[in-house]
């Protein structure tokens, strides 16, 4: 029997998007951000219609679309922050409040997409137009928690002499150690300890000019290694004062 179906290269027209049905989705978005601003890359994460077809629907632009949105929702009484907070209209009492929120729940350093999967309050991109950088962002966090500053020329330096320690003995069975600790592992022990010395419990929170490091309990002259267990949150007094001696904790 011969197949009588025609193949077309025509397809039938799409059904026409109505209004309403746009105007639901972005009031769905807008109530998900606190009927705050929010970007095409934020619409597109939640809505069930790209903001490609909502550009389309008003004249191809995204400003357009917000303007149609912040009249439907006063219409319904509904305050509508319809305008894009710039870097003045955003603390860095608010990044770091939010940065630390972030990092606690993760328990480690929050990358781009774990940041904006976390609902934050402030996109990536303001944090990293804030700070030039998310690494910086990150930096700054630690540094504004310890009271101390870290030299990210030091860590970035000790990090390629690393890649390149690893590059020449990747084909022998000699690890690669370093002084240097990690800003991931740095964060997480100074939360662990509570942000304060396990000496003498002072902290940049209740002790002014205080300053913590992170020490190697077993120091690293001595064969300590850049693990949880061997590191510990001190105060610079205190630090000094251990010097590379091994010492009880206080928290065992």
């Amino acid at each position: 029997m011969e197949d009588d179906f025609n193949f077309e290269l025509t397809r039938p027209p799409k059904e026409k998007i109505e209004e309403d049905e746009i105007l639901f989705e972005l009031e769905k978005v807008a109530q998900h951000f606190d009927y705050k601003y929010f970007r095409r890359k934020d619409f597109d994460e939640i809505a069930n219609i790209h903001s490609a077809t909502i550009e389309r629907f008003f004249d191809g632009s995204w400003s357009n679309a917000i303007k149609k949105l912040t009249v439907h929702l006063k219409a319904k009484g509904i305050n509508f922050e319809g305008q894009k907070r710039t870097r003045r209209n955003t603390s860095i009492d608010e990044i770091f409040s939010e940065m630390e929120r972030i990092w606690r729940e993760l328990g480690h350093r929050p990358s781009r997409s774990e940041w904006t999967s976390s609902n934050p309050k402030m996109s990536y991109d303001t944090v990293y137009r804030y700070f030039g950088g998310w690494t910086t962002a990150c930096v700054k966090f630690v540094e504004f928690k310890t009271g101390s500053e870290i030299n990210i020329e030091e860590i970035q330096t000790e990090k390629r002499k690393i890649n390149k320690a690893k590059k020449v003995s990747k084909n022998t069975t000699s690890n690669v150690k370093s002084r240097s600790i990690p800003l991931n592992l740095r964060m997480k022990v100074l939360n662990r300890d509570g942000f304060r010395c396990v000496y003498c419990g002072r902290s940049p929170a209740t002790h002014l000019g205080c300053k913590l490091h992170v020490d190697h309990i077993i120091p690293f002259s001595k064969g300590g290694e850049n693990t949880e267990e061997n590191l510990q949150t001190l105060c610079e007094k205190c630090n000094l004062g251990k010097s590379n001696t091994i010492l009880g904790n206080n928290n065992d």
